[in-house]
């Protein structure tokens, strides 16, 4: 995770690769705070499947996935969100 520590006052946004997709959505929700396989709304109005952790000694397989929804990336930009990226 890449959490930026110096961002006290401002809103968290929470960048995650859902179920079945092949790019970042922003949103609001911590994930971990979340079960796997529910439903959580995306800033852009879409939502996002959180999917399962990945089994300990393992990469998590969106890692690799750096392309944001460019709607989420706006209303980030725009609000001077605290960004983390955030794999399971």
């Amino acid at each position: 995770m890449d959490i930026n520590r110096f961002a006290e006052d401002r809103q968290d946004v929470f960048w995650v690769v859902g179920i079945g997709q092949t790019e970042r959505h922003a949103t609001t929700m911590r994930p971990g705070a979340v079960y796997a396989g529910q439903r959580v709304p995306a800033l852009c109005e879409g939502e996002v499947k959180i999917p399962q952790p990945t089994p300990l000694g393992r990469e998590p397989s969106t890692k690799n996935i750096t392309g944001k929804c460019l709607e989420c990336e706006g209303i980030v930009n725009a609000a001077n969100y605290a960004e983390t990226t955030w794999d399971f």
